[in-house]
């Protein structure tokens, strides 16, 4: 009889835990964060580059020396 009791309390402590949730999320306003100064890396020669998985991976080393 004890762990019935305690199964129906955690499920009232949850379903309140969610209502609050989703309370906040309602109240909840994302806005984007605008930095003070632009990233450096992203623009090189004032023209935007997108480096694909293939340059990025051309320029990276991750195993041996050139690693460290």
């Amino acid at each position: 009889m004890n762990m019935a009791i305690a199964f129906v309390a955690f499920l009232v402590v949850a379903l309140v835990l969610w209502g609050i949730g989703e309370l906040n999320y309602k109240g909840f306003h994302y806005e984007e964060d605008v930095p003070h100064h632009p990233d450096p890396t992203a623009h090189q020669g004032g023209e935007y580059k997108e480096l694909n998985l293939r340059d990025i991976l051309r320029d990276n080393s991750t195993k041996g020396y050139d690693a460290v």
